[in-house]
């Protein structure tokens, strides 16, 4: 399974806001991941995204010397805030050449 198929909740998320980003139903999300309440997920909850069902979810990138994470948002449409939030990147001025980001809703 690849970083692409989970998510990881972190403070201040709600499941709305996750489907939103990975353009999955709610409830569906919801359903998959056996939260009765949608008003209730906790950081550190792990999230399955099934790409599978929903093929644009993510696409991996591998970061190449010299990227950033401004410019691989920019070339992907993405806010780099996004970018580091869906891969749990606390210091965006510090990605690595061969590490792989995943960038959500891209085809």
């Amino acid at each position: 399974m690849t970083d692409c198929e989970t998510y990881t909740v972190q403070r201040g998320d709600t499941l709305s806001e996750i489907a939103q980003w990975f353009g999955v139903d709610m409830d569906m999300l919801a359903s998959m991941n056996g939260i009765q309440n949608p008003n209730k997920i906790y950081p550190d909850q792990f999230l399955y995204l099934h790409p599978n069902a929903h093929p644009n979810v993510c696409t991996p990138y591998t970061v190449k010397s010299g990227d950033t994470l401004s410019q691989i948002g920019q070339r992907y449409g993405v806010p780099w805030q996004k970018l580091a939030h869906y891969n749990h990147i606390t210091n965006p001025d510090l990605i690595h050449p061969n590490q792989t980001i995943c960038i959500p809703g891209a085809a």
